[in-house]
Order: C-alpha cells, then sequence, then structure tokens
C-alpha cells in the first residue's frame, strides 16, 4: 500500500473511531435512562406496596357482618361517619367543616378532587381532613379515625397490588431486555474499535517505516 492510500485508509479509520465512540456515548447514555427508569419502577411498586383501601361495617340479613369498600361519602355516612376538612378560626382553634356526603368533588389546593374510594383515603392520611361522628358543626370530641372506630378498616389494596406487581415484572423483564442488547451492542462496538485502532497503529508504524526509509534513501 502506497502512502497515499495509506494516509486515505487513515483518515477514514479515524472517522469511523469519531462515529463508533459517538454511538458508544450514546449508547451509556441510554444505560443510564435504563437504570433511572428501573429506579422509578420499582419506586412505583414501592408505593403500590403501601397503598391501602377504606372499608366500612356492613350488616348482612343473617346478622352476619362483611366489609366493604368505602366508594363515596355515603358509605362512611351510612355508619354514621363523616368526612370533614380541618381549618383554623381566627383565634387559632381549630375548626372542622363537614362535607356534604353527597359530594361528587372537593376543593383542595386550588384542585377538584373527585370523590372516589382512593380519594377518600389520601385525603385522611394528608392530615388536612379528619373524621367525625356529627354532621353539625363538630367539635375535637366529635372526632374519630380509622384505627378506633370499629366500624371502619383499613386494609391492603390486593386488586391494585396484583397489577401493580404484574406491571413491575412486565416493565422490569422490558428494561432487562433492553439492557441486555445494549451491552450486546456496547460489545460489538468496543471489538470494532480494537480492531480500527489496531489497524490504525499497524498503518502508523507502515507510514512511519516508509518516512524513515526515504530519509535513508536521501540522507
Amino acid at each position: 500500500m502506497g502512502l497515499s492510500s495509506s494516509q486515505a485508509r487513515l483518515l477514514n479509520l479515524t472517522a469511523r473511531m469519531h462515529q463508533i465512540e459517538y454511538k458508544a456515548a450514546r449508547l451509556e447514555a441510554m444505560k443510564l435512562q435504563m437504570a433511572n427508569e428501573s429506579t422509578r419502577v420499582y419506586e412505583d411498586y414501592l408505593e403500590a406496596l403501601d397503598k391501602t383501601k377504606l372499608q366500612f361495617k356492613s350488616l348482612n340479613t343473617d346478622g352476619s357482618v362483611t366489609y366493604k369498600d368505602v366508594n363515596n361519602l355515603s358509605d362512611l355516612a351510612s355508619v354514621g361517619i363523616y368526612l370533614c376538612q380541618v381549618g383554623v378560626d381566627t383565634s387559632g382553634k381549630a375548626t372542622y367543616t363537614v362535607i356534604d356526603s353527597n359530594a361528587a368533588s372537593i376543593s383542595f389546593h386550588g384542585q377538584t378532587i373527585a370523590i372516589s374510594r382512593d380519594s377518600i383515603i389520601n385525603l385522611i392520611n394528608s392530615g388536612e381532613f379528619v373524621l367525625s361522628t356529627k354532621t353539625g358543626a363538630p367539635t375535637g370530641n366529635d372526632l374519630t379515625s380509622v384505627s378506633t372506630n370499629t366500624s371502619l378498616q383499613e386494609v391492603t389494596d390486593e386488586v391494585n397490588l396484583k397489577k401493580a406487581e404484574a406491571k413491575y415484572e412486565a416493565d422490569m423483564k422490558r428494561i432487562d431486555m433492553k439492557d441486555r442488547k445494549y451491552d450486546t451492542d456496547l460489545a460489538a462496538m468496543d471489538a470494532e474499535r480494537n480492531a480500527v485502532k489496531q489497524e490504525m497503529e499497524t498503518l502508523k508504524t507502515v507510514a512511519r517505516d516508509n518516512v524513515e526509509r526515504t530519509f535513508k534513501l536521501f540522507s
């Protein structure tokens, strides 16, 4: 191979080396994104593990007791319990405003929140809403809680938990498959980079030897 052709080949290899390094850097960045996504999926799963639902006591016609999900404020009212929003009067004393048991939504921090099974338990857990056994102008003496009122219980949301488990397994499998592909692509690029590097070193050695021979001829 002549000197000019060697130089042309070296330039092509240099350009190829830059392309490989650019693609490898992109893959590394994508692997980092996958790691972040994996963390997010795991955090979502942990949140699902902690998720609970509220249930109220219900008497069957035969006198037996069952617990049913609280899906609206009417379910709470059926056992004499009412949702109240906590406030403070001008003297700094806590006040409690009863939410209409037929309400379909509630204004909370400037947002309209639909009343549902999930929102009710979330509102109570926020600490800005409490439960009362009195409908009109309740005081602190009228307050009750899920842990002390025998008409209520808080249980693990098994249905959502199973959905969360299935989603977690599917998401992690997808992430793992992508991560494996990235590793395979990176390994292939590393092998190609080493081959290109070796050929570049060979061409540089040949070019250096040619220059040395040329100087010897004219020395």
